[in-house]
């Protein structure tokens, strides 16, 4: 179940220490600096789905808004382009019952309805990411907010310029490489809580524990080594190139999952290694 709540809740549709790195300051915003800027840029960690109660957006997010002249999400959520695409990548021409044997089929049936009360035919044709994210959601007793979408909003509010560091294209196809219809089902077997895992999440990220965070999302339990390389250590590589490109044009708030950030091949590290001062914006 906690690559249900990795999958949910750090791709927009969301660790080991770092050896480089002894401690990490605790903090989920950035100071972005030097190497020829002529003004900071600020990367922000988030967490894409939170209880409402949880939502929170502290003063110093607030006051980095004001000073960027726009915002890179991981997805530019209000290109119209983006969210044609997405109702295409919604559903598969490859069913999930095609991907499962007989017995497989009929065990994944019965998990589905007694656990969710949900028939396996109206979901046959989902995307395995997009059903994962959906039963993740069912486990979590609350009412759900985005922050990125909060910080979507504050920034459309002051009038920021708005920009995408990649596609839901490329999200999609990632997690397609990364799960199938035999790890849904093999998610429905399992009987952790995932309440519990989500609640571990959520108190890092409200405590800003970028690291211990980090530790949660690359445990095995959460996520394949060959799940690390793809979702975290090459997508962090990629945005960096772009980033790099960004910053010198335009001041910019980069709000990416809180996940991204630390580890040796972390958005911080790799802007270190880069040749930029990145220093934590503490209280």
């Amino acid at each position: 179940m906690r690559h249900l709540l990795f999958l949910t809740y750090f791709l927009v549709f969301n660790f080991g220490a770092s050896s480089a790195q002894n401690t990490i300051d605790k903090s989920n915003l950035w100071e972005i600096s030097g190497n020829g800027l002529k003004e900071s840029s600020y990367l922000l960690g988030t967490f894409h789905l939170l209880c409402e109660t949880d939502l929170q957006v502290s003063e110093k997010v607030l006051t980095a808004i004001e000073a960027v002249e726009q915002i890179a999400l991981e997805v530019n959520l209000v290109d119209p382009n983006e969210l044609l695409s997405l109702q295409d990548l919604l559903v598969s021409s490859t069913t999930l019952s095609s991907q499962l044997s007989e017995s497989e089929q009929i065990e994944f049936r019965t998990l589905l309805q007694s656990k969710y009360g949900m028939d396996a035919s109206d979901v046959d044709h989902m995307p395995p990411f997009l059903l994962m994210g959906m039963l993740a959601t069912k486990n979590i007793p609350c009412a759900m907010a985005g922050y990125d979408m909060a910080i979507l909003q504050l920034g459309l509010d002051k009038n920021k310029n708005i920009l995408g560091l990649e596609r839901f294209k490329d999200q999609i196809d990632l997690t397609n490489r990364i799960y199938s219809a035999k790890e849904v089902l093999a998610q429905l077997k399992e009987k952790e809580n995932a309440a519990m895992d989500f609640e571990s999440m959520v108190n890092a990220f409200n405590q800003e524990d970028i690291e211990a965070l980090y530790r949660i999302v690359i445990d095995p339990k959460s996520l394949s080594s060959e799940g690390k390389r793809l979702l975290l250590d090459n997508r962090n590589r990629m945005w960096i190139e772009k980033m790099v490109h960004i910053m010198p044009t335009a001041s910019t708030l980069f709000a990416v999952g809180a996940g991204h950030l630390a580890g040796e091949a972390g958005v911080i590290a790799l802007l270190t290694e880069k040749g930029f001062t990145v220093q934590a914006i503490l209280n």
